[in-house]
């Protein structure tokens, strides 16, 4: 996931506002899948499949749910700030021309300083 945020910001750094909001948001649906993946092997039950079904969809707010950390966030001002930033996010933005300037960087920013760290922090 760090590998995404890392290509997002050299998208910035290239003036190239799109690309690096499209990619950016990966790297937040790769912690939440990684933190469920762990969850999973500490387990010894099989996964229901309505899990599997939600591990496969790029919904921010439906894989917070499933990692088991929607409470949580929303406890913490700090993040759960920076969450409603992040929280609109999706994969079809890659469909999408016109994010501006400060809508990548805002995004970045907010993954990297607070949603980003703090998910890597409950695995």
């Amino acid at each position: 996931m760090d590998f995404r945020l890392s290509e997002a910001k050299s998208l910035l750094a290239e003036g190239k506002w799109d690309g690096a909001y499209y990619l950016a948001g990966y790297a937040v649906e790769f912690a939440f899948k990684v933190r469920i993946i762990a969850q999973l092997m500490a387990s010894e039950s099989f996964p229901d499949k309505k899990l599997i079904d939600d591990f496969y969809k790029h919904n921010l707010m439906e894989l917070r749910k499933t990692a088991g950390l929607e409470l949580v966030m929303q406890q913490d001002d700090t993040v759960a700030a920076q969450w409603n930033i992040v929280k609109d996010w999706s994969e079809q933005t890659r469909y999408q021309i016109g994010k501006t300037e400060a809508d990548a960087v805002s995004l970045v920013n907010a993954i990297e300083s607070e949603v980003l760290p703090w998910i890597k922090a409950r695995w």
